[in-house]
């Protein structure tokens, strides 16, 4: 005898990617059962980013994501490239999810918060509003990201790219699918010896090339490309043609 229907009905997911998670997997027969719709490609949205000129007189990194998701290892690589004229600028906290939250697990992270705060050329402002980082990241040139985390639709590079930033990442997760065809992307590596020497040439060979015609010319089309699609102008009009498709649908 076939078990009562849940109340779910549609069970939306960010990207395609996340049709392979554990957790998908897991229940992918409950929601065949079930006859519960999956839906692909509800991406975040944000309000359009207006861009401006960046600055030239040195080059501005950016880490504005939780620490777990590679903070210690960029901050290593930071130190070793040890360049002249490049400024990392750390937004990062563990406060972002709540008191209750920070008092668990923010003193886990003091130590590499603390590193940040003493080392030469790192700027840390802990945790940001959005509409702060928004601003930062107009000034901003790259956001460094060697992601050890398995994203599943990163708000950050997402953003990153709206603002003009060209975006340094590993291809762990669905950021190669959130940032292709823009992002430069290092293969993502479990030693953390390699990953680190490969993703530390990749950026320091964006850093050098930034300013390159080719380099420049893709981050236009890309601040254009991002803020078209993920706009709630556009965003907004998929989900009513979504919703009322679905009170069509026989689920």
């Amino acid at each position: 005898m076939k078990p009562v229907p849940p109340t779910i009905n549609i069970f939306f997911l960010i990207f395609k990617w996340n049709i392979n998670s554990k957790f998908i997997k897991s229940f992918y027969h409950f929601f065949l059962w079930h006859d519960i719709y999956l839906k692909f490609n509800f991406k975040h949205s944000f309000e359009k980013i207006d861009f401006n000129e960046k600055p030239k007189d040195k080059i501005n990194l950016i880490y504005h994501t939780t620490p777990w998701r590679g903070l210690t290892l960029l901050v290593k690589i930071f130190k070793n490239l040890n360049l002249k004229n490049v400024e990392l600028n750390v937004c990062s906290s563990t406060i972002i999810y709540g008191k209750k939250f920070d008092s668990v697990l923010g003193k886990k992270f003091e130590d590499i918060f603390n590193e940040c705060k003493n080392t030469k050329n790192i700027n840390y402002f802990g945790f940001l509003e959005n509409k702060k980082i928004i601003e930062l990241l107009k000034k901003v040139h790259i956001f460094s990201h060697p992601s050890i985390w398995p994203e599943t639709s990163c708000i950050s590079a997402i953003e990153s790219m709206a603002a003009g930033c060209e975006v340094v990442t590993t291809n762990l997760g669905a950021l190669y699918e959130t940032c292709s065809p823009f992002g430069t992307f290092v293969n993502f590596d479990r030693n953390i010896n390699n990953l680190e020497k490969s993703y530390s040439k990749v950026l320091l060979n964006s850093i050098k090339n930034y300013w390159s015609d080719e380099n420049q010319n893709k981050l236009k089309l890309q601040r254009e490309k991002i803020n078209a699609t993920y706009s709630w102008d556009k965003r907004s009009f998929e989900w009513k043609n979504f919703f009322n498709k679905a009170r069509k649908l026989k689920i």
